[in-house]
């Protein structure tokens, strides 16, 4: 039995290492893991007074009821097949709770194991990326969301939220001085990372997570003076915020109607321009229907490029549309002169589908925060939500929240809430074309669609009641995941897909049940 037990707890060491190692790297290693743990846990002898010992724990029944309401919800789903497939997706919402909550809880030099080990995965995640960003790799880069090849660029970013959040604790708890500096150095990587992956949602979630704990600072600290001077510098920070992002909307929802006066009415080589004076699009203000000489473009186009000027750009967007928005946004006309202008950098940008000038200048985030406002202002204007992130998530949201007015009490069901979008699409004449009609890209509004309000209780239950009950709400490491995930449920369905759920389902019941531990007795016997 104790050879067992060893034997056991090493395998369970090895599952974790596999699992974070994984995360950022291979669903494939996920998967494996999962396994690897379930086989630790049978290791250990008496599954049955373990699974007992689970069930008796009132954090377990909150953590293991998402996944219950889930099952419930397939009672009344007509698609077997999608809602099958969505309880396999979810089996390690019921899987992890109990194995981690019936495990000896790790040491801390366990733990500190564990995190420096995702550090170096998501490291290793983000060098590919990078090569990829670099040219290292045959692949033509569109758009940055092409660059994390493991999942979704918005999941990579939340795993280097996460792995900054890791480097923080460990440079809290490692006492060489070289130690920290390599995490301190991991940490300033992550963030040049960040920048390049132009990841808005994990900068907003670092930036939620200072204002929450300089916010705690400032209602902990009995020094009226530290109150006053933190208090002042997130009113600077607000105001200088609302301000920037103010003056980029403006940027891209500015008309200049002078223009309008100025009309050409003849090219350099003697063609007629044409103007649609009532279009109101614009690039950096210019219009973009107004002083237009199509057969001149084209002529000149087709000469500079081996890309059809009728066909389309890299990105699969209208190369038309493209070429216009290009011109526009440097104030240029739209004739064959300003295409013989361009020099070849920008040609090839228009090739990869960037639309603005301003998107080769600019650096850091400020090209993605004018692309995603300049959606927005598309999308409000002209109700035309394709291709554009933001705004089509504004049309998932709108569409789901007219199915949960039909279903508002239990849902549609788990298995169809696919079907109930794409019903509800056709029923509205949704602009949004077919390859688009996706899900709410929002896990609250997901679990209400599948489950109605009484599935986003228990959805909300099972978020915040196991924190509350084990008093992790006070410790900063499970605070930072906490509002990461909550954050990430904003934006996605991250629930819905492995590389999500396995994200938030193990950190959960790692920073809940493996805390490190001086003793040998099980977190079980100690929480009920």
């Amino acid at each position: 039995m104790t050879i067992n037990k060893s034997i056991s707890s090493q395998l369970f060491f090895g599952g974790l290492l596999v699992l974070v190692t994984g995360l950022p790297l291979s669903k494939f290693l996920v998967s494996v893991s999962q396994f690897i743990l379930i086989g630790a846990w049978i290791l250990q002898g008496n599954p049955l007074t373990h699974l007992k010992t689970a069930f008796s724990n009132r954090v377990v029944l909150a953590l293991v009821s998402l996944y219950v309401i889930h099952l419930i919800g397939m009672l009344y789903s007509s698609q077997a097949d999608y809602g099958l497939n969505d309880l396999r997706i979810k089996l390690t919402l019921l899987i992890l709770p109990i194995i981690f909550s019936t495990t000896t809880a790790l040491t801390r030099k366990e733990f500190r194991v564990i995190l420096i080990v995702f550090v170096l995965a998501t490291f290793i995640s983000s060098i590919v990326s990078v090569a990829i960003y670099c040219g290292f790799t045959s692949k033509i880069i569109t758009d940055t969301r092409q660059l994390s090849p493991f999942m979704s660029h918005i999941r990579l970013g939340i795993f280097v939220c996460m792995a900054i959040f890791s480097c923080c604790w460990l440079l809290a708890d490692l006492k060489s001085l070289r130690d920290r500096v390599v995490f301190a150095a991991f940490v300033l990587w992550f963030l040049v990372f960040l920048v390049i992956l132009e990841s808005i949602t994990a900068f907003s979630i670092l930036a939620l997570v200072v204002l929450f704990f300089m916010i705690q600072f400032i209602v902990r600290s009995g020094s009226i003076r530290v109150k006053t001077l933190t208090s002042l510098c997130v009113l600077v920070i607000g105001i200088a915020s609302v301000y920037y992002l103010q003056t980029v909307w403006d940027e891209v929802s500015k008309v200049n109607r002078g223009e309008l006066k100025q009309l050409k009415e003849i090219t350099a080589e003697g063609n007629k321009y044409v103007h649609d004076t009532t279009a109101t699009n614009t690039e950096n203000g210019h219009l973009l229907f107004i002083n237009v000489c199509e057969q001149e473009m084209q002529e000149a186009w087709d000469r500079r490029s081996s890309m059809p000027y009728s066909g389309q750009n890299l990105r699969g967007d209208e190369l038309r549309m493209t070429i216009i928005r290009f011109l526009s946004s440097k104030g240029f006309p739209k004739d064959g002169n300003a295409i013989h202008k361009l020099n070849d950098a920008e040609v090839t940008a228009i090739e990869k589908g960037v639309a603005n000038v301003d998107y080769l200048t600019s650096k850091g985030l400020h090209p993605r925060i004018k692309v995603t406002l300049w959606e927005l202002h598309q999308y409000r204007q002209f109700r035309n939500p394709d291709g554009h992130s933001i705004a089509m998530r504004l049309e998932f949201w709108r569409t789901a929240w007219l199915i949960i007015k039909d279903h508002w009490l239990i849902g549609v069901g788990t298995g169809d809430v696919r079907y109930a979008f794409e019903q509800k699409y056709n029923e509205i004449n949704s602009p949004l074309s077919q390859p688009y009609r996706l899900r709410a890209h929002n896990q609250f509004i997901t679990i209400t669609v599948a489950l109605g309000f009484i599935g986003l209780g228990c959805f909300l239950f099972s978020l915040l009641a196991p924190g509350l009950w084990l008093k992790k709400m006070r410790e900063p490491f499970y605070m930072v995941f906490l509002i990461t995930a909550l954050l990430s449920f904003l934006t996605e369905d991250t629930l819905e897909t492995q590389a999500g759920l396995s994200f938030y389902a193990f950190f959960n019941c790692f920073l809940l049940f493996m805390e490190p531990a001086t003793t040998n007795n099980k977190l079980s016997d100690r929480v009920n």
